[in-house]
């Protein structure tokens, strides 16, 4: 027979209900999504990049530059076209004759070739080119190259330097004062750079004469006639002595006759382009180079 424990184990106090906070929420259904078609989304719109905020140079005022400004003198520089209603108002020979001029441009034309290309006698080439001067289409211009030509030229155009002589001439003529004085500067530059390119000299005249008013067209003409004249000799730089200042290889200028620096100048091999080439063992040497050998008085 069992028997009741003594101290029998106490029951739990009953469960009291949850509060509402404590309450578990009550499961919503799933949202159904309407089905995808195949219609495409619209491009998502991307936002307007943030204004920039203008720099301060930007707020000066803007000063007009000469370059930009538009050339009013195109117009001018453009080749000329020969009018129409100038062609239609003139008899027949004198428009071939006006034509064939017009066509030789700032060169203008020989009337011996004109008469060739239209076959046309002295007499009538005469008259024609006196009614063309008259009614100021044509005007006579002279030729530094020959004096004894008639050029015609239609008034249109400039004669080119070809026909004038460039800078140096005046009135058809050659400017001595000009050139003595251009051969003068050009000179003293070479004296002072014992040897000197002609765009060196070009570059000391500006600097000492900003006047002068010389371009390297001009210098370079009269360097010509002064290596024609033996005033200056045209030599090749062996980057060397006198010719320091000057790339080796490169054509220079230096007074001629004169000895230029030193004994070592006087020898062929001073101003030799093969000098970096010669060794005594070598095929450019001193016992076969020719031009040592007539220095040397040996082949005399």
């Amino acid at each position: 027979m069992l028997h009741a424990p003594n101290n029998p184990r106490p029951l739990p106090p009953p469960l009291l209900p949850l509060p509402l906070s404590c309450r578990p929420l009550p499961r919503r259904p799933p949202r159904r999504h309407p089905p995808l078609t195949s219609r495409a989304m619209p491009p998502r719109k991307r936002p307007a990049p943030p204004l920039e905020e203008p720099s301060p140079a930007s707020k000066l005022p803007h000063e007009p530059n000469p370059s930009e400004e538009p050339t009013k003198s195109a117009p001018d520089s453009a080749t000329p076209a020969i009018s129409a209603a100038v062609l239609a108002k003139l008899p027949n020979m004198e428009r071939q004759v006006y034509t064939l001029i017009f066509g030789a441009g700032s060169k203008g034309m020989w009337m011996l070739d004109v008469r060739k290309q239209l076959s046309i006698s002295p007499n009538v080439a005469t008259k024609v080119a006196r009614t063309l001067v008259s009614h100021g289409l044509v005007k006579e211009v002279s030729d530094v190259r020959h004096r004894s030509r008639k050029i015609f030229m239609a008034t249109d155009f400039q004669p080119s330097d070809e026909i004038t002589g460039g800078t140096w001439y005046h009135d058809g003529r050659l400017d001595t004062d000009a050139v003595s004085a251009a051969r003068r500067r050009c000179q003293a530059q070479v004296e002072k750079l014992g040897a000197a390119t002609a765009q060196m000299i070009h570059n000391g005249i500006l600097r000492d004469e900003p006047r002068a008013g010389y371009t390297i067209d001009k210098i370079r003409d009269i360097l010509k006639t002064m290596v024609l004249d033996k005033v200056l000799e045209e030599v090749k730089s062996t980057g060397e002595g006198e010719f320091a200042a000057v790339r080796s290889g490169t054509m220079c200028y230096r007074l001629a006759g004169a000895a230029q620096g030193g004994m070592m100048e006087g020898i062929p091999c001073g101003v030799c382009p093969r000098i970096d080439e010669c060794s005594p063992d070598g095929v450019i040497s001193p016992n076969t180079c020719a031009y040592y050998k007539k220095w040397l008085q040996m082949d005399f």
